[in-house]
């Protein structure tokens, strides 16, 4: 059973989500799929895209997070030496720039240990951390997601393979390569897939699965367009800021010799801050990797679209060959991202 979004949940989602839309822009509608089966042959007890979609929002927002924070609390530190903030009052509310980069540091703390990888269980910072009542950290967010984004993608297909006219067509097991913590989950798809009986194979369901996959088909690369051309943009627009940020400090150590303020060495020291925070996204985020990805993913869904005769009335070894194709990029894409954001897990900064 799928547990209900916590307030932690729906703030995670609506920081990636704004950060998304903003700097990659709004995504479309993509073409309707009518479903070749409702409900779908395989209907798991735990709705396998929530997870993944949950556990997506806290890590990609865990690390936009805290870099920000990171540079939050820099800014913080150097407000008193920009003398933009009379002495007098320093005096009287230095306490509240403390308390708000104690506030900064503790909430990066947080998140880095609730959301790193669970192997640090047994290192004694986290025997310690339990001791003291954090007893769910290392909740493995990149790991649960890359987990339950594979097996939202083997049950999304499920009625394409499984429903294939006359017979169905073998699934990969993607899940049981990819570590024992997923052997459970794949032995739990399986033994549902066991289960189905065979689609029939007349006319009228020949068209209709050919209709259903040629819809699939629009949809995914409609998606991986749009999604190459979003994480395109962020990649650019962040390299942008951290450019602009070099040359402004440039200016700023340059304008040193005519121009005696504190300001000045505020922006020399926070502005490559600011340009640090957005390379830390953007190596945590790898939006480039991920947009070269969807770049060759809708490159690859559009020459095998123009393969499909949407006319054919039968369910022979052509469509049979391309119905494999198509899961096989699908599923093939769906292990890059693993492979992609393996190494990664929620930084302190």
């Amino acid at each position: 059973m799928t547990a209900l979004p916590t307030l932690p949940d729906r703030i995670f989602a609506w920081i990636f989500r704004t950060f998304r839309d903003r700097m990659g822009g709004r995504a479309h509608a993509g073409p309707d799929v009518t479903p070749l089966y409702t409900p779908s042959l395989l209907a798991p007890t735990i709705d396998y895209e929530a997870e993944s979609m949950r556990y997506s929002n806290r890590y990609r927002a865990a690390f936009l997070i805290n870099f920000s924070l990171g540079f939050v609390a820099v800014a913080l530190a150097l407000t008193p030496l920009s003398g933009l903030v009379p002495e007098h009052e320093l005096h009287a509310y230095g306490w509240a720039l403390t308390l708000s980069e104690v506030l900064c540091i503790s909430i990066i703390l947080l998140i880095h240990w609730y959301g790193r990888d669970s192997e640090r269980d047994a290192s004694l910072p986290s025997r310690l951390l339990k001791r003291i009542g954090l007893r769910k950290i290392n909740q493995g967010w990149r790991g649960r997601w890359a987990s339950m984004r594979l097996a939202a993608e083997q049950v999304r297909y499920a009625d394409l393979m499984l429903g294939f006219p006359g017979s169905k067509l073998p699934v990969n097991n993607l899940l049981g390569d990819t570590g024992q913590e997923n052997l459970e989950i794949a032995r739990h798809l399986a033994e549902l897939s066991t289960k189905c009986p065979d689609a029939p194979e007349n006319a009228a369901y020949n068209a209709r699965y050919r209709r259903y996959f040629t819809q699939l088909i629009a949809s995914q690369r409609h998606y991986h367009k749009v999604n190459a051309h979003r994480y395109h943009r962020i990649h650019h627009r962040l390299h942008r800021i951290a450019d602009a940020c070099f040359y402004l400090t440039v200016i700023a150590c340059v304008s040193h010799f005519w121009w005696h303020h504190p300001v000045l060495s505020v922006l020399a020291a926070g502005l490559p801050a600011l340009a640090a925070a957005c390379h830390g996204i953007l190596a945590s985020g790898e939006f480039a990797k991920l947009s070269e990805q969807s770049e060759e993913m809708s490159e690859s869904l559009k020459a095998l679209e123009q393969q499909i005769d949407p006319h054919a009335q039968d369910a022979g070894d052509r469509l049979r060959q391309q119905v494999t194709t198509f899961y096989d990029l699908v599923i093939r894409e769906a292990l890059g991202w693993h492979v992609t954001l393996r190494d990664k897990d929620v930084q302190v900064a």
